[in-house]
């Protein structure tokens, strides 16, 4: 039989996020197979969900819910244990579970309980467990008794034993269960497992069948730094223990090291010697990448070393303390409670590496890591191991077969790609495509300059994980002024021989979850894969897409707004909705359709590239650049922590890359175009206006106003399909018809239709004239949302960075291009408010809050005054010739100041998103001039605005003048818990909930909230018991205090 390895601890609540980082290192570090957790205090299903996440991958695990907040328990099990027949049995006053399983052949019974603290109590639960410890499997009892069965398990002693105490020995020994602490010789040993002051007892044991003896080795007492009792664990058999293999293809450079100035200097000395004439540049660089990633590992290795040394020191002068403890009760307390306090401090950077991970640092403020951001790293999680994948009607489920199913699919999408047949075909595309002026050409045709890629260094976002060869994008930040100088050399030698160095040639692909359902994980195309390139590689491409940048909008049209400097998104959900809008108010008709291009990316040939980029005349540098970059390149599948074969890449452009998004716009244009100066397809016309295509990267979407233009735009699509190489999918087209259409067939060209306008971009577009039904779903769901925050240990000020994250992104997006009522930004308000005071009275004006820090609030952003802001930008910044040609036809005769218009016609009203515009233009030119409002930025604007309409809160107001108004900036970088930063805020806008206060505010005080009424701060602080706190914040200077 193998081994298996038992536990048993107590967790006096497990609520925080911090404690449950916690045990799931000590889960990962000690190797647990079966753990007992007992005192959990999570009463409800939703409290136990946001608590287990971080386990699921790894364990299993069965519940016992709290009765309100006495109890709790819950029994791990790891994935790896092979069992079957699993049966279950839990109480209803989460003190008690059970679970039976069979391995091989035999069965065994695992019990954890969590005993009552008053005697007659249990004495009643021993005497129901009496009936679950007689059977024929072999059992296994561990947990917290509450009770001791051996005078010398306590101290101070006691004369004899109590009631349940002895009950407790008859039980045992009438199941055959021998305690396994009293089988384990020459080990030094903690004698008791719960330290309470000057009290201590053995109050966590474990028990085993007889059979089992045998078996039995490694028992240990192990201090838990989070709690005040010790874990307790067994080894029942033979388990050996796992080493772990580090892979050093997926090796990446710490970002620590960088901080290290050894490891600076060292790697400066590399760079001199590359940057030294001698053999080609290409092998220099090659070689010093090689140099500083052997320099890292060992500089690492050492540091590590000398890290983990005070780690292990620490924790045997804690193991120590606590055997004096037991010898000598209530004289070491203080000398473990230092050692835990330090030991804590090197556990806080690992609880940091989850928010690292997920790229939400910046949200952690110096507190306990967010539930989005441990979801998040959940989800990174998933997609480093895949466990099982269906294929051809069967689930596989070794690992290096799911290898073999990944391979295939991407060898045949990469490397053997569906050729483009007709050439003919695709030479008349290409003439549809503008070609550049010789003076943009000859702008694009100087050699890259050492500025260009210092810029580009300079531009790298950091955080980012990075290609094969590890080195991060902060390395090239911390030796720019030396690197750039090597680089430049790099790139013009690439020039003369025609090909990059190896390495810019290498990428990984990593796989992220498209959804968190099992179902769509089993399948390859479940998974999105992303290309990991060298971040050298990512300078050149990004020094060749900033010279694309100058003269893409030449080369592609308004309709593609993706990845094109000066564009956005909502450009093209305005375009959208005013189109509905209009045939609404016109009763005109309009055929929406959203065309599918599967694989759109994989899909995309680089002969095709080529021609195209040849045909607009980007000039030489771009033009052999992109050939270089794409000739002779190959990727590597990273699956389950293994890097694959190579895979030679013939088509696809790089996910990941900065040059994709412009590239993939322009071989997309041929489609766009042959839609545009197609006179078979008429598109929506408003005036001299015509509208028939909208991009946004692979999401194209055709406006037609009668059947023949749709069959004649599908038809264009294949053609640019058996062009290209790409591909349709007609199963995942959707379209809609929308106005005074005589027929609607719900099946037309094999496409799915409906009278209903779709989502178009994440927006859902049926709700154009009438969105009242949306956004209450919406304020019901960010209600809903922000319950699950509710009970984090957060101040006041990451609550209002949680509602600026979490909770608001998602609504700003649809709220810049939908209308909605002032009454539900009243209602969203609301609930950020409720979250933020964790309270549904609010102590203060709701105002204040959307002040800045520093101006005394928590930066709540005010969503009517970005809707504002929005609004009016909306109309003063317009360069959409269509939505131009709507504002002069719409709002001419209601905004006739702003508006000159020769067109003649009046709405009879406007409705919805106009409305909310010429609202918004009203409402500002009475407070603004107009020459403020022509050139204003929308962020001085907005905060102009909030300056206006929200006067100073009066606790601001007498210290107006007054040193140290940065007072609340600083306390929110302190490093201090969160309750504090909470109460020092109260404090500062003086709705602490004391008498006083409460008094002068005229608030009737039935109750004295403090034992004495504080006539001064110092005697409330005495009776709150915050003095310490009150020192700290004073040892800078307090604008109120």
């Amino acid at each position: 039989m193998g081994g298996f390895r038992f536990a048993s601890l107590n967790v006096r609540g497990f609520h925080s996020r911090k404690k449950q980082n916690q045990l799931h290192r000590l889960l990962e570090e000690k190797e647990i197979d079966f753990l007992a957790v007992q005192e959990t205090k999570l009463e409800n299903e939703e409290e136990v969900d946001r608590a287990l996440p971080l386990f699921l991958r790894k364990y299993e695990v069965c519940v016992s819910h709290a009765a309100g907040l006495s109890g709790g328990c819950f029994l791990f099990i790891k994935k790896s244990v092979q069992l079957s027949e699993l049966a279950l049995t839990v109480d209803l006053q989460g003190r008690f579970v059970m679970c039976d399983f069979r391995v091989q052949e035999c069965k065994w019974r695992v019990i954890c309980v969590y005993a009552p603290n008053d005697v007659n109590s249990r004495v009643q639960f021993f005497n129901h467990l009496r009936s679950y410890l007689v059977c024929d499997r072999l059992v296994v009892l561990l947990g917290d008794f509450n009770c001791v069965c051996d005078l010398n398990d306590r101290t101070p002693t006691r004369p004899h034993l109590d009631r349940s105490e002895q009950l407790l020995l008859e039980v045992v020994e009438e199941g055959g269960l021998l305690d396994v602490a009293n089988f384990q010789t020459g080990t030094k040993l903690i004698q008791f497992t719960h330290f309470q002051r000057a009290s201590h007892a053995r109050l966590d044991r474990l028990y085993c069948s007889i059979e089992l003896i045998q078996l039995l080795n490694a028992y240990t007492v192990e201090p838990v730094l989070f709690t005040d009792h010790c874990m307790v664990a067994i080894t029942i058999g033979q388990k050996r223990r796992k080493h772990k293999r580090i892979n050093w293809k997926l090796w990446k450079l710490n970002s620590q090291l960088l901080k290290d100035e050894f490891f600076v200097s060292e790697t400066r000395k590399l760079l001199r010697q590359a940057g030294q004439n001698g053999e080609n540049i290409f092998a220099r660089w090659e070689t010093f990448k090689q140099d500083a990633k052997q320099l890292a590992i060992e500089r690492a290795s050492t540091l590590n070393y000398y890290k983990h040394e005070k780690e292990k020191q620490l924790q045997r002068d804690l193991h120590l303390l606590y055997e004096l403890e037991c010898k000598n009760p209530g004289y070491g307390t203080k000398d473990i409670e230092y050692i835990k306090a330090q030991l804590d401090s090197l556990y806080q950077e690992r609880y940091a590496g989850a928010v690292v991970r997920s790229r939400a640092e910046k949200f952690l403020l110096g507190e306990q890591p967010t539930k989005k951001a441990l979801e998040d790293e959940k989800r990174h999680a998933l997609s480093k191991e895949i466990l099982e994948k269906e294929h051809r009607n069967r689930i596989v489920t070794d690992k290096e077969e799911i290898e073999r199913v990944f391979l295939d699919h991407y060898r045949a999408l990469l490397s053997c790609p569906a050729f483009a047949d007709d050439t003919k075909g695709l030479a008349k595309l290409i003439t549809l495509l503008p070609r550049l002026s010789e003076d943009c050409a000859e702008t694009l045709e100087e050699p890259i300059s050492v500025q260009e890629i210092v810029n580009a260094v300079d531009a790298l976002p950091q955080g980012k994980t990075p290609g094969p060869d590890g080195i991060i994008a902060e390395f090239y930040k911390v030796h720019k002024n030396e690197i750039c100088l090597v680089l430049h050399e790099v790139f013009q030698e690439a020039y003369k021989a025609n090909a990059l160095p190896p390495s810019f040639l290498r990428a990984h692909t990593v796989f992220i979850p498209k959804e968190m359902d099992n179902n769509q994980r089993r399948c390859v195309k479940g998974y999105r894969p992303i290309t990991l390139c060298n971040v050298d590689y990512k300078i050149f491409a990004k020094v060749l897409a900033n010279r694309m940048q100058s003269i893409i909008c030449e080369v592609v049209g308004e309709h593609q707004t993706c990845g094109i400097r000066g564009r956005a998104i909502q450009s093209n959900i305005h375009v959208a909705r005013s189109v509905l809008d209009c045939v609404s108010g016109r009763g005109d008709q309009v055929a929406m359709l959203q065309i599918d291009l599967e694989k759109a990316f994989d899909r995309v040939q680089h002969d095709v590239l080529f021609k195209i980029l040849a045909h607009v005349g980007v000039g030489k540098i771009i033009l052999q650049g992109v050939k270089m970059s794409y000739t002779n390149c190959y990727t590597s599948l990273v699956l389950n922590n293994n890097v694959t074969e190579s895979i030679p890449v013939h088509s696809s452009v790089r996910q990941g890359c900065p040059l994709s998004p412009l590239l993939f716009s322009l071989y997309l244009e041929p489609l766009c175009q042959s839609i545009i100066q197609s006179s078979n397809v008429r598109g929506y016309i408003l005036h001299s206006v015509e509208t028939k295509v909208l991009a946004y990267a692979d999401d194209v979407a055709f406006f037609c106003t009668d059947k023949t233009s749709v069959s004649h735009a599908l038809r264009l699509t294949h053609t640019f399909c058996k062009a290209t190489g790409a591909s349709v999918n007609l199963q995942k087209c959707r379209g809609f018809w929308h106005g005074t259409w005589a027929s609607t067939p719900e099946v037309f060209e094999d496409i799915h239709w409906s009278c209903t306008p779709c989502n178009y971009l994440g927006v859902p577009l049926e709700s154009h004239r009438n969105s009242t039904t949306y956004w209450s779903t919406v304020a019901a769901d960010i209600d809903k949302r922000s319950k699950r925050w509710i009970h984090r240990d957060l101040s006041i000020f990451t609550r209002a960075t949680i509602c600026n994250v979490f909770l608001i992104a998602k609504l700003w997006y649809v709220l810049q291009v939908l209308h909605c009522a002032r009454s539900n930004i009243q209602k969203f308000h609301r609930v950020f408010a409720v979250f933020i005071w964790t309270s549904t009275w609010e102590p203060m004006r709701r105002e204040n809050l959307f002040r800045s820090v520093a101006d005394g609030g928590v930066g709540l952003p005010h969503l009517f005054v970005r809707q504002l802001v929005s609004r009016f930008l909306f109309l003063r910044d317009q360069e959409v010739p269509f939505i131009r040609e709507v504002i002069q036809n719409q709002l001419a005769s209601f905004i006739p100041t702003f508006v000159v218009s020769t067109v003649e016609y009046h709405p009879p009203r406007l409705v919805g998103y106009l409305k909310e515009v010429v609202d918004a233009f009203n409402f500002l030119a009475v407070r603004f001039s107009r020459e403020y409002l022509a050139t204003v930025s929308r962020k001085k604007l907005t905060r102009d605005l909030v300056d206006i309409l929200f006067p100073t809160p009066i606790y601001r107001v007498l210290y107006k003048n007054h040193p140290g108004q940065d007072v609340l900036c600083r306390v929110k970088k302190m490093g201090i818990p969160p309750r504090i930063k909470t109460f020092f805020f109260k404090l500062h806008c003086s709705i602490l909930p004391t008498k006083v206060w409460l008094q002068e505010k005229g608030i009737f005080v039935p109750t004295a909230y403090c034992v004495r009424s504080p006539k001064l701060l110092s005697t409330f602080l005495s009776t709150a018991g915050t003095q310490f706190f009150f020192g700290m914040c004073c040892s800078e200077p307090c604008a109120k205090a």
